[in-house]
């Protein structure tokens, strides 16, 4: 019974990280200007225009950003963001 239960928990917690939200996953990078490792939420490619959540990091803060320009490349994905106070940050993300 103790093996029975044990298994079920298990499949019960596989199940809940294999079919988890694509949003509660993160996109890893870092800033092009200050190599500050950053993190963006959702965990896709953005459009120009497109609101993406940037943890940084360094400072342990989030901010939501506006995307103003993707461009990828071979091994990376480079999106221009716009902060909230209005500067501009490169960041150079895993290529997908």
């Amino acid at each position: 019974m103790k093996h029975l239960l044990i298994g079920a928990t298990l499949a019960v917690i596989l199940s809940f990280a294999l079919f988890a939200p694509p949003d509660a996953r993160a996109w890893d990078g870092f800033d092009a200007a200050s190599s500050d490792l950053v993190e963006v939420t959702p965990d896709r490619v953005p459009s120009q225009g497109d609101a993406v959540d940037v943890r940084n990091y360094d400072s342990d803060t989030i901010e939501t950003c506006l995307v103003e320009s993707v461009a990828r490349n071979a091994r990376t994905v480079e999106l221009v963001v716009r902060t909230p106070s209005g500067a501009t940050r490169t960041l150079v993300m895993e290529g997908r």
